[in-house]
C-alpha cells in the first residue's frame, strides 16, 4: 500500500487517490494537466439548469465525455485561460473553430448520393412538418419574460442573440424540420399548434426552458421533386458534418491523451473513456 507524506505545515493537507499523487478532487487529465470535480459539477449543471448531485449517471457521463473532447480542442487551440473556458455555449464554439481551422471543410456530398436520397423520399409519404427555431432559457421566469418580450414587438432573431444558450444562437437557434410523431408530446403539443411566426409557451427541458417558433409548415402527404432534392442535400450534408466533426475530435483526443480517474468520481461513468 502507497503512504503519501505531507507536510505537517501546511495549512490545507490534499488528500490524494490511488496511486499517490492525485487528489481525490482530480477527475481527469488531459494533455498532462489535470481537471478537477468543481469543473465538472459546474458544467452540468449549466447545461442541465439542475443541480449536478441530481443529474443521471447517464447524462453525466455523456456530459463528462463532451466536456473532456471538448478540452482537448481547447487546448489544441492554446486557449486555456485561468481554469479554462467552462462556458458551455463558448466552449461548443470553440470546438466549432477548432474542426474549420485544423481539419478544414467536410466532404461534398456527391450526385449520385443525392440522387439516391431522392428516390427514397419520393416513394414515402411524410407525415405534417413544421420549420421551427427555439431559444432555450435558464429557468420558467427567464422563458416568461422573453415571450412577454416577443409579444411587446422585439425580433425573435435579437431575442437569441442577446439571451439563448444554444449552440447556434447568434443565428437564430434554427432546429429544422420536425415531423410529427418524432417529438415528445409536450413539445409537439405546442409547435403543431402554433401558426407561422407565433411562440410557443416555455416547454421544459433537460437543459432549461424551450420557446419555439414556427417558420414554415408542411401538410403531410408525397413531397415534390424539389423538396426532396433540397431536403436530400442538407440531410447528408448534416450527417456528413457530424460525422467530420467526429473523427476530427477523435484525432485531437488521441494527440492530446485523456485520463479518467473513475475512483474518484460520484457517478457510475460508463462513457467512451472508460476502457482508455
Amino acid at each position: 500500500m502507497c503512504r503519501c507524506r505531507v507536510p505537517v505545515i501546511l495549512l490545507t493537507v490534499a488528500v490524494f487517490a490511488a496511486g499517490c499523487g492525485v487528489e481525490e478532487t482530480v477527475v481527469a487529465r488531459v494533455d498532462g494537466v489535470e481537471v478537477h470535480d468543481e469543473r465538472i459539477q459546474l458544467y452540468l449543471e449549466r447545461v442541465t439548469g439542475t443541480r449536478w448531485a441530481e443529474v443521471d449517471s447517464r447524462a453525466a457521463s455523456r456530459l463528462f465525455d463532451q466536456f473532456l473532447e471538448q478540452e482537448t480542442v481547447i487546448h489544441a487551440l492554446g486557449d486555456q485561460s485561468e481554469g479554462g473556458e467552462d462556458d458551455p455555449v463558448a466552449r461548443s464554439m470553440l470546438l466549432r473553430r477548432f474542426v474549420e481551422e485544423v481539419c478544414g471543410p467536410p466532404p461534398t456530398v456527391s450526385r449520385a448520393e443525392i440522387e439516391a436520397a431522392v428516390d427514397l423520399q419520393m416513394a414515402e409519404v411524410v407525415p405534417e412538418q413544421v420549420l421551427i427555431r427555439q431559444l432555450l432559457l435558464w429557468d420558467l421566469a427567464e422563458a416568461q419574460e422573453v415571450r412577454a418580450r416577443f409579444d411587446q414587438g422585439e425580433e425573435f432573431i435579437a431575442l437569441s442573440r442577446e439571451l439563448s444558450r444554444v449552440p447556434n444562437a447568434h443565428d437564430g437557434g434554427v432546429i429544422g424540420w420536425v415531423i410529427r410523431g418524432t417529438q415528445p408530446d409536450d413539445v409537439e403539443s405546442q409547435i403543431f399548434s402554433l401558426e407561422v411566426g407565433q411562440v410557443s409557451e416555455p416547454v421544459e427541458g433537460p437543459a432549461g426552458y424551450h420557446l419555439f417558433q414556427v417558420l414554415e409548415v408542411r401538410a403531410s402527404g408525397q413531397v415534390s421533386e424539389v423538396v426532396a432534392a433540397s431536403e436530400a442535400r442538407l440531410g447528408l450534408e448534416s450527417a456528413g458534418s457530424r460525422e467530420h466533426l467526429s473523427r476530427c475530435v477523435d484525432q485531437a483526443v488521441k494527440r492530446a491523451g485523456v485520463v479518467i480517474f473513475k475512483e474518484n468520481l460520484w457517478f457510475d461513468y460508463r462513457g467512451r473513456f472508460a476502457e482508455d
